[in-house]
């Protein structure tokens, strides 16, 4: 195996240990502080779901992935040059009564926050929410 190749090898082995850790970080605060201290939704939030950003001539499209996030638990607003998006992904009914054996996916509140330029001012446009990906138009003024 040639060097360069190795070195790719240990290099990806190594990202994915470190998704790996995130993960179970993630996880262990949800479990273990997330029962014990309640507070309001908007100001315990456990994970943030990720975006990607688009920009046109117009507009910027914010793409989010939220699977298994009832479009009526998800709330896009503009605040203080920010778009935020806040909501709650629920522990399906077919699950209420068991363990957890593995736990990848992040359950409970969730809030993104994204920075925007502050010139062009931008307004929200039309939002819809597609096989489990949020789309937010962001229209530049």
């Amino acid at each position: 195996m040639a060097s360069f190749e190795w070195d790719r090898l240990v290099w990806r082995q190594a990202s994915e240990l470190i998704q790996q850790a995130e993960r179970i970080q993630r996880n262990f605060l949800q479990v273990a502080v997330g029962t014990h201290y309640q507070g309001t939704p908007r100001r315990m939030t456990c994970w943030a779901p990720p975006v990607n950003v688009v920009e046109t001539g117009e507009t910027l499209w914010v793409l989010s992935a939220l699977p298994g996030v009832a479009v009526s638990q998800i709330e896009a607003r503009i605040e203080a040059g920010e778009l935020i998006i806040t909501g709650r992904r629920s522990l399906p009914e077919c699950c209420q009564e068991g363990g957890f054996v593995l736990w990848e996916i992040p359950l409970g509140p969730f809030e993104r926050r994204l920075r925007l330029p502050p010139a062009p001012l931008f307004s929200l446009g039309k939002t819809r929410f597609e096989d489990g990906l949020l789309v937010i138009e962001l229209q530049k003024h």
